[in-house]
């Protein structure tokens, strides 16, 4: 396919190229067309990505990098040639075309840029979808999430990086390949072009008032921290949307130089074994360890015998009688570990899956052996995409999905926790990203699942009191009588929410 690609000269970036490569390795043939009149990039956002390039010292492949239109040369050079369709990349409030169709992707429904960086000037992410000239809906590529909303540049690499993804879906497949968004606009609105000024003047001082509050916690001891929370649940493994009361739980205590993170829950012989990972907060680097619940005091977890010497997003369960770990990494891919002797000895089988993993779970459906984890695609966040891998043995051949990324969606994609059953359905706990990694649950009811097609609803949220200031719960696990979740949160904000919990509790 020819694909005309129209573009403004003075809003050019590394991401363009990454885009026309890659369309290009698909087998199509990009051809850029600039537009005849290219309004500059707003001051103010030109000196915010300079200053995020020249205090990480990005690399000049970061897609939020400015490049010169004569980069773009090869792709260039044939003006004339008629094209298949057109894909319009440029700021203009008119649609140019060459032959055919025009697409056009919309930041939260407008095709301006501006819209777009007042989004991200807002330190939140526009949805994107696709418009089509000759289609009666909008294709819907999804909100991404964004790992650090006050970092513009990283954000801007982030949507850039799903937006790569979303274009190169539509075009190598067809319109399908992108579920439908709604009904496309008759006419596209220009959207607004006013000054960015004012919005960059709040997200610089937003951005201040971030540091002067790290350099205030540190001082204070008052920083945020993850912890690991357990109670006492109902056998039921059912989870039902509302709010949770933190005075419910008790906090699993670390000795300060350490956290814990990834709770699962294993039962065996009637007791519940608690897995966690042990963080050094120094390093960052996190070991396996167990323990037992039961009555109201929990002894101190201890590590288990691995054969790495770190282990990152642990998920523990049994299959078939035996007791199995999948662990991941964004440049490992997905490991799957044995344990010889219950709890404290594992052996490693094999690397299952060879790509990026962030938060897994497995579970069994329709005859097939499932993994769910989160994924990523070039520069983009970890916490909006959703992969599925199925196999009919433990051991694989693992296949992946053939719509993945099943979905992008900060609100809804990165796994949560155990799946269960209820009723004969499936039900899944997502992490919602939209504010942040993990600042809750959404629980989601499994419509379709098989090789071939993947759809879910959403039931409802899993939350802790917004005035509580706490994030999470960021997973959940339950088994033999018991529930523990993981949560990030202050130390006063802890003390708060225990105080205010104990005044009005919050039943589920």
């Amino acid at each position: 396919m020819r694909i005309a690609v129209f573009l403004d000269r003075a809003r050019l970036f590394q991401w363009h190229v990454a885009l026309l490569s890659a369309l290009a390795e698909a087998g199509h043939t990009p051809i850029v067309r600039f537009r005849k009149i290219s309004s500059p990039l707003p001051i103010s956002i030109t000196a915010i990505l300079d200053f995020d390039h020249a205090r990480s010292g990005a690399p000049s492949q970061r897609f939020s990098t400015h490049i010169r239109p004569k980069t773009l040369a090869h792709y260039s050079e044939d003006t004339t040639a008629d094209c298949d369709i057109t894909l319009d990349l440029s700021s203009a409030e008119t649609i140019e075309r060459s032959k055919g169709a025009v697409v056009r992707p919309l930041y939260n429904g407008s095709p301006k840029d501006y819209a777009l960086f007042h989004a991200l000037l807002d330190r939140r992410a526009p949805h994107l979808t696709l418009w089509h000239s000759e289609r009666a809906l909008t294709s819907n590529i999804g909100l991404p999430a964004l790992d650090d909303p006050h970092l513009f540049a990283t954000s801007f690499e982030q949507i850039s990086s799903r937006l790569i993804e979303g274009l190169l879906r539509f075009f190598s497949n067809s319109p399908g390949a992108l579920a439908d968004a709604g009904p496309a606009p008759t006419t596209i609105e220009a959207g607004t072009s006013e000054s960015t000024l004012a919005y960059a003047g709040e997200f610089l001082s937003a951005r201040l008032m971030r540091k002067v509050r790290r350099m205030t916690d540190a001082f204070s001891g008052d920083a945020p921290r993850c912890h690991v929370a357990w109670r006492h649940a109902t056998r039921d493994d059912t989870l039902q949307p509302g709010t949770l009361n933190l005075a419910d739980f008790r906090i699993v205590a670390d000795d300060g130089a350490h956290t814990y993170a990834s709770p699962n829950i294993v039962t065996r012989s009637n007791r519940a074994h608690l897995f966690l990972t042990e963080i050094a907060e120094t390093t960052g680097i996190g070991r396996l360890t167990h323990t037992l619940l039961g009555g109201d005091e929990l002894i101190k977890p201890a590590p288990v015998n691995l054969p790495e010497d770190t282990i990152t997003f642990p998920y523990i369960f049994e299959h078939a009688g035996e007791t199995w770990m999948l662990s991941g990494a964004p440049d490992a891919g997905i490991n799957l570990h044995r344990c010889t002797q219950f709890p404290g000895a594992w052996q490693l089988v094999s690397q299952v899956i060879d790509a990026p993993a962030h938060s897994l779970t497995f579970f069994e459906h329709d005859g097939l052996l499932w993994i769910a984890t989160g994924c990523s695609t070039l520069q983009s966040s970890v916490s909006d995409g959703l992969a599925l891998y199925s196999a009919k043995d433990i051991g694989g051949p693992w296949q992946p999905h053939q719509l993945n990324p099943v979905i992008v969606d900060a609100a809804c994609a990165r796994p949560g926790g155990t799946l269960w059953r209820h009723d004969e359905r499936l039900y899944r706990p997502a992490q919602d990203c939209s504010k942040g990694i993990g600042s809750a649950l959404t629980l989601r009811s499994v419509a379709q699942l098989n090789r071939d097609t993947f759809a879910e609803q959403t039931l409802g949220t899993l939350a802790f009191d917004q005035r509580l200031h706490l994030d999470g719960p960021h997973i959940v696990s339950r088994g033999g009588g018991f529930e523990a979740i993981e949560l990030v949160a202050r130390p006063s904000a802890l003390r708060l929410a225990f105080r205010a919990g104990y005044r009005a509790p919050i039943a589920l």
